[in-house]
This record gives structure tokens, C-alpha cells and sequence, in this order.
């Protein structure tokens, strides 16, 4: 069988079968769905988190998510704010219980950039 006819019959295989993105992403089951869900959680925490802090420090969060531990993970854009951060870990910790009450503890991080 030739290269352009596999091809063929591998299109013609799945043909009929081709979702939108927007479908593939709405699919809650499906992994683009679960990768959606999960992206939007982390975004309601960073946010819930910066709502609880000054404009400045809240400006120096990259990013939260809570880990395999129950660890509220904070990551910060330089090591002042991180550091800045980390004395704040009493109200972040209570921050993010409200959104997520299994939260254990909080670890702060600086984000590298290549």
C-alpha cells in the first residue's frame, strides 16, 4: 500500500468522528474538558487568593494551585515578593480554605523564567 493511500484510508477510518474544539473542551469526561475544569479551578484560587492581599503583592502572584498533599502552592514572579509571601502564609493558608478546606499548609515559589 502506498504512503498517499494509507493515508486515505486512515482519513476515511475517522471520518465523521472530528469534534470542534469547543466540544472537545466541554467534554467534561474527556481529557481537553478535565484539562479546562481543572485550569479554571486554578484560576478561581489564584484570584481568591490576590483578592485577600494589597494590589502590589497580590500583583507578584504567577500562579496557584493546591498539590498531591493538601499544600496551598503560591509562585511568585521574583524571591522579594516570594519572600514577602511567605510571611504572609497565616492568611494565605486561611485564604485558601475558603476555597478549598482540605488545605494543609503553604509553600511559596519563585516562578524561573528562561
Amino acid at each position: 500500500m502506498s504512503k498517499k493511500q494509507s493515508n486515505s484510508s486512515l482519513t476515511g477510518q475517522f471520518r465523521g468522528t472530528s469534534k470542534s474544539l469547543a466540544d472537545l473542551i466541554g467534554e467534561q469526561q474527556g481529557s481537553f474538558g478535565k484539562l479546562a475544569a481543572e485550569a479554571a479551578k486554578r484560576e478561581q484560587l489564584t484570584g481568591h487568593i490576590r483578592a485577600q492581599l494589597e494590589p502590589e503583592l497580590a500583583a507578584a502572584i504567577s500562579h496557584c494551585s493546591i498539590g498531591e498533599h493538601g499544600e496551598l502552592i503560591v509562585l511568585a514572579t521574583l524571591p522579594e515578593w516570594a519572600a514577602r509571601l511567605r510571611f504572609e502564609s497565616p492568611a494565605l493558608l486561611t485564604a485558601a480554605r475558603e476555597v478549598a478546606p482540605a488545605c494543609t499548609s503553604v509553600k511559596v515559589k519563585v516562578v524561573t523564567r528562561p
